[in-house]
């Protein structure tokens, strides 16, 4: 059951966004927002788990976590502005294509790809997918 309510939860999150933006039109506010939530939810659970707010963590780790961070921000903030001004059945498939990205990345920072074929397939699969949800 737990990959079908992840499944339906990412499902209804963008049209969510949408219907939030045209109440209140400002990916800034949907941004600080989902973050704020998002966060008290990640510290509640750390601090039941563990007893703590934060864990304890090497510099190098905490300055990679930074980088995700700011990057992951910058992709939400972009996606919320996205859907403030253009459809859902556009925006959600083009930031369904964030895989790509990820493995564009991978090379470009380690050099290196893995996943031969399966990898090729997926990546075929994907924007398969993402040309028929557009063309019609």
């Amino acid at each position: 059951m737990l990959p079908l309510a992840a499944a339906a939860i990412r499902v209804l999150v963008q049209p969510s966004v949408k219907l939030g933006l045209e109440i209140w039109p400002s990916p800034f506010a949907a941004a600080l927002i989902g973050y704020v939530v998002s966060s008290a939810i990640v510290l509640s659970a750390a601090r039941l788990q563990s007893g703590r707010f934060v864990a304890k963590a090497p510099a190098r780790s905490l300055l990679w976590f930074a980088g995700v961070g700011l990057c992951n921000g910058l992709a939400v903030l972009l996606m919320y502005a996205a859907l403030a001004n253009g459809a859902v059945t556009l925006v959600s498939p083009l930031v369904a294509t964030y895989p790509l990205v990820t493995v564009a990345g991978s090379v470009l920072l380690f050099g290196r790809l893995h996943g031969g074929s399966r990898l090729a397939f997926a990546v075929i699969l994907t924007v398969s997918g993402v040309v028929l949800l557009l063309a019609g």
